[in-house]
């Protein structure tokens, strides 16, 4: 916890993500970057106060109060405090991979506000991934003058794997991450960082394949979601539902939608949807480990 950047500064950003168009609008995405830097702030805001209270605690400086002891014991048996969990997304990691998923996340999100829009998003890594898929379509709709209400989701999986963990690392060592290996798209997004759960994916055959033995979630290729006011869905896709974990229940929201439920992406298959829905096949943002 001693490395943790202590906030991030939306003034550090690029300049020229948050210039408007010619008619004043500015991109949806570096909104969706801004909402993203202000709740990040708001949870490490909640965990260096209380890590810090705790510290003045022990010292004899100030009252450890029941919520600091709870949060105390809470680190001691490798659990997420309840109170930083309530400040944070949905997750089931145990505290030592919770934190090593938050460096990530800040990590991506201060790389995005060094140097402009990754080629491809890491979709788990968002606070609120709604609020991407959102300012993706928003950027479609301005762009060719249609309404967002019109637009559905194109998902065209690639032949290529992106791991975050990797492209992390790379950055790091200053070096380029399969810069080469498929260019940014002119419409749409990339997304990267999903996993697939009671499935697998068939590379050879590219479609959704039966799970394998021993694999219990594999990683999800590299997806392009293309916005397309005409899109009709071919019978060949199974409407596969995206989470945030695998607990998958969630709040109900406004939408008539689980809170933890982020957005149905219609991936090939060769087998009926009902072979796949008796699976309870879907896809998640994180793994509980």
């Amino acid at each position: 916890m001693n490395k943790m950047q202590e906030k991030l500064d939306i003034d550090d950003a690029l300049p020229e993500m948050f210039e408007p168009d010619s008619k004043g609008r500015i991109n949806s995405l570096s909104t969706v970057l801004s909402q993203e830097v202000s709740r990040f702030n708001k949870l490490l805001a909640v965990i260096l106060s209380s890590l810090g209270n705790i510290k003045k605690a022990i010292k004899g400086l100030a009252v450890m109060s029941e919520q600091l002891e709870a949060i105390f014991n809470a680190i001691e048996i490798n659990v997420v405090p309840t109170m930083w969990a309530d400040a944070a997304y949905p997750s089931l990691k145990p505290l030592g991979s919770w934190v090593k998923d938050l460096e990530l996340r800040l990590q991506f999100i201060s790389r995005w506000m060094e140097i402009g829009q990754p080629k491809s998003f890491w979709m788990s890594g968002f606070f609120f991934p709604q609020g991407f898929i959102t300012g993706a379509l928003q950027n479609f709709a301005r762009k060719y003058d249609v309404p967002i209400d019109a637009l559905k989701f194109r998902f065209e999986v690639l032949p290529h794997y992106r791991s975050q963990v990797d492209v992390a690392a790379a950055e790091m060592a200053d070096q380029k991450y399969d810069d080469d290996t498929y260019s940014t798209p002119d419409d749409g997004v990339l997304v990267h960082g999903l996993y697939i759960d009671a499935a697998s994916w068939d590379d050879d055959n590219m479609v959704l394949g039966d799970a394998r033995p021993g694999i219990m979630n594999p990683p999800m290729p590299v997806m392009h979601l293309l916005p397309d006011p005409e899109y009709e869905v071919e019978e060949d896709r199974y409407e596969c539902p995206l989470y945030k974990t695998s607990e998958r229940a969630g709040t109900l929201s406004t939408t008539g939608h689980s809170t933890n439920f982020v957005i149905k992406c219609l991936i090939p298959s060769d087998k009926p949807q009902k072979h796949w829905i008796g699976k309870g096949t879907a896809l998640l943002c994180q793994l509980s480990q």
